[in-house]
């Protein structure tokens, strides 16, 4: 099965992320279906026509993913149907369905989305309830030689609904004849050489019990490792058995520096923690923010643990609302591991909370000295009367070091708490 993704757009190649590709590679995996070739192009007729059919040439199911959209640059609808040879036919139900989106915004239907009710004709409508572009399933072909065309509009907010609603459903009645499950270990606290080399014995071991496999990953993203465990074949039992195998294996190696699975988030298993240990906490940020408190208020039900957020960006602030020391400040300055302490001491102390988390640092681009370089970064945490802080050195740009700072924080509030 040869599996290809054609995506349009002149945007993607100018710079905008293909989020879409990355998705609906990680949902056919899941239904044991892989991806040959991802391709992308932009508005042009002529180049999506070539690339169209070109991949309709080589696979057995192409997606084609935006270009369904009113306006004179939403190509697909047109280039697709030439390809085949069909026509485009207007469908009553898509054109109500179009018309009741705009309806419930009180918005006026402009005229030129008219054209995006002609669908392919025998196409399987796959109806959008929070855009106006449908989706379509198309059989092209005959015999040995049927294709699977799969249209999808880009925007992902659109896109996803339709693909677990529909093609996913459709797909697995039709192609899954194998099982396909995977596992993700979330990993804080290494970089990805040394997760690497702690688990190297157990992911470089080919893993195979008649015919069911098990394949191993590591995607980095943020400060996090992901290890991914995935497993094929057609017997579950098994494919499970082996699958927790592995896992334990890889608990076994790494303990205590693998935070949660699968869809856990590092502030969601801080916030499991605080309730379970009946602790409450303040937050003083510098150089991430809010970051933090961004975070962690991302987690419903965290006003139960979640006292207050304290962004004290200047020298006086600090002072002010966090009662750091002006001595403090000129003798070893605002990014220091003294004032870092004294920040989480004030933070825990501002709303009596049973901990204070606090970070210091110089983010950059500017800032930076011979002896407090760019990416100097402090983290303290007031625990009870017990005030530990550590000094890390970050690389990247502003962004990535405010985000790494504010994972680290979160995991060093994590072991705390484990």
């Amino acid at each position: 099965m040869k599996i290809e993704i054609l995506s349009t757009g002149t945007e993607l190649l100018s710079g905008k992320v293909n989020t879409d590709d990355a998705y609906l590679c990680e949902k056919l995996t899941g239904i044991g279906l892989t991806v040959t070739l991802l391709i992308t192009v932009g508005d042009s007729k002529d180049e999506l026509k070539t690339a169209f059919e070109e991949s309709l040439k080589r696979a057995d199911m192409v997606f084609t993913v935006g270009g369904l959209g009113p306006t004179f640059d939403d190509l697909t609808r047109e280039v697709v149907a030439g390809a085949l040879k069909s026509k485009l036919v207007f469908n009553k139900e898509v054109m109500h369905q179009i018309a009741a989106h705009f309806a419930r915004r009180d918005l006026e239907m402009p005229a030129n989305n008219d054209r995006q009710a002609y669908i392919i004709k025998g196409a399987r409508v796959i109806l959008n309830k929070t855009g106006t572009a449908p989706g379509m399933i198309v059989e092209a072909g005959e015999g040995n030689e049927k294709k699977l065309v799969i249209m999808l509009p880009g925007p992902p907010r659109e896109l996803a609904p339709m693909m677990e609603g529909h093609v996913i459903p459709f797909l697995r009645g039709r192609y899954e004849k194998n099982i396909a499950k995977t596992s993700v270990l979330h990993v804080c606290g290494l970089v990805e050489s040394a997760v690497f080399e702690k688990i190297k014995d157990i992911v470089e071991i080919e893993r195979e019990m008649e015919g069911n496999i098990l394949t191993f990953a590591l995607l980095a993203s943020s400060s996090v490792i992901n290890v991914k465990i995935t497993g094929k074949g057609d017997n579950e039992l098994l494919i499970d058995n082996m699958m927790h195998k592995a896992r334990r294996e890889i608990y076994n190696c790494l303990g205590n520096d693998i935070y949660g699975e699968d869809n856990d988030t590092l502030e969601g298993v801080v916030g499991r923690l605080m309730g379970r240990k009946r602790k409450s906490l303040c937050v003083a940020e510098s150089c991430t923010g809010g970051l933090i408190a961004n975070r962690i208020t991302n987690v419903s039900g965290s006003s139960v643990y979640f006292k207050q957020g304290i962004v004290s960006y200047s020298n006086e602030s600090k002072v002010r609302m966090l009662k750091v020391k002006e001595d403090t400040i000129k003798k070893y300055g605002a990014v220091s591991e003294h004032t870092a302490k004294e920040m989480a001491v004030g933070a825990r102390l501002s709303c009596d909370a049973d901990l204070g988390l606090a970070t210091t640092g110089i983010a950059g681009p500017s800032g930076g000295a011979k002896k407090k370089p760019v990416g100097l970064v402090y983290i303290a945490l007031a625990n009870g009367d017990d005030v530990f802080c550590k000094e890390y050195r970050f690389a990247g740009n502003r962004l990535a070091i405010k985000e790494r700072v504010a994972v680290t924080a979160l995991d060093m509030l994590r072991r705390t708490l484990h």
